[in-house]
Parts: C-alpha cells; structure tokens; sequence
C-alpha cells in the first residue's frame, strides 16, 4: 500500500545557526562581520561582510570550478522536500552502515552528528565526517540534498564526498543546528541567496515533522 503523508500541526523547527562575529569558519575563509554603517531619521542599516560559506549555508555544485550549476540555477525541487534525519551523533566517522534499511531517492538525507555547539572553540576542526564509501552510498541511493551539523562533510585533508556530491549535482548543506532534532522524515525548507553566478550561500534551513497518514 503506497504511503501517504501529511504534515503534523507543530510549528515549524529553526535548524539554523544565527550569523555573528562568533560564527563558526572555516580556517583562512572570511569571518562574519557586521558594522552600523548610518542610523538617520529612525533607520538603521548595516554593513555585512562573510563568505558565500559562512554559518549555515549551502556548497552549490559550481563549488567545484568544473561544475556549472550555480546557487541560483539550483531546482526548487531540491530546496523544498522530504528529508530523512539520521543520529549519527556517536560515531567520530559516518560510515555507510548508517544508511542501512533506508530509502532515500528524491530526499534529504540529515546528519545529526556531536558537532552542535554555539561558537567556535579551539579544537572545532575536530568534527565528525563521512568516509567516502559512505557518500557513494548516498550517491547511489540517489538522495536530492546532504545535510549534515559538522563545519564539512569531510575532514580537513580531504575533499573527496564534496567531490563525490558535488559533481553528481548533489548540493550539500554544512553547519546545520540538529541538537535537539529527532531522526525521522521531515519536510525541509532550505532556501539559499539568489546570488547570480555563485558557488554557495548562507541558507535560512526550516524542518517540519511529517507522520504517516491513513489512505483515504
């Protein structure tokens, strides 16, 4: 029997984490910052400078400079889906074990790893990431969107699941907020900068539980 789904009543979850000057970046990328630049009649306005990467963002294929599809050509069928959440939260390197029984074509595939704290500390390069059989698997089991609450979905020295998604135009989201998210499907609402021409944007990310509904 095909299954149906429906949304359930609860609002929806901020999977966001908020952009200031304790933010976490990447190692020689640009710090956020944000400056008053007048305040006249009652009106504020700022000055922003961040990277195409900072915070909560998404990594489009053309992220890869041989890859074409920029931020903004991304399909909208791929920033508004169901998602998978997956806890990963024990496990210092994602394998393919933890795609075991699911089915994923079409979806988000979520990693809730231990990687959800606030601001930068010290050791914060030391995050959890996925082996490069596990992103094939991924890949195979034709996900729309990686997500995962770690900086990268790879360790530092390697690049090999940005390029094993990437080039498969896969768009990846890093830096997500999943502490207090539960695995099971979701809708995701993940909606990047229409920046033209660009290789990746901060991204405002929504998850709305879904729950199996009765056929009519």
């Amino acid at each position: 029997m095909k299954k149906v789904y429906s949304l359930t009543p609860d609002e929806m979850i901020d999977i966001t984490r908020p952009l200031s000057e304790e933010t976490l970046f990447w190692p020689g990328d640009e710090q956020f910052n944000r400056r008053l630049i007048t305040v006249a009649d009652g009106f504020v306005t700022s000055g922003l400078k961040m990277s195409s990467h900072s915070g909560t963002h998404m990594d489009a294929p053309a992220h890869l400079a041989h890859c074409d599809t920029t931020v903004d050509n991304i399909p909208l069928t791929k920033l508004i889906l169901p998602a998978t959440v997956v806890d990963c939260s024990s496990r210092k390197v994602i394998d393919e074990g933890v795609l075991s029984g699911l089915s994923l074509k079409g979806k988000a595939l979520l990693l809730k790893t231990a990687s959800s704290v606030p601001n930068r500390t010290e050791d914060f390069m030391d995050y959890p990431s996925l082996t490069v059989s596990a992103a094939e698997a991924a890949r195979e089991m034709e996900i729309a969107l990686l997500g995962i609450d770690s900086v990268s979905v790879d360790p530092p020295e390697s690049p090999n699941a940005h390029r094993i998604f990437l080039e498969a135009s896969i768009p990846i989201v890093e830096n997500l907020w999943l502490s207090e998210i539960e695995s099971g499907e979701y809708l995701l609402i993940c909606l990047p900068l229409r920046i033209e021409s660009g290789d990746g944007s901060p991204v405002r990310a929504l998850l709305q539980p879904i729950i199996p509904a009765d056929p009519l």
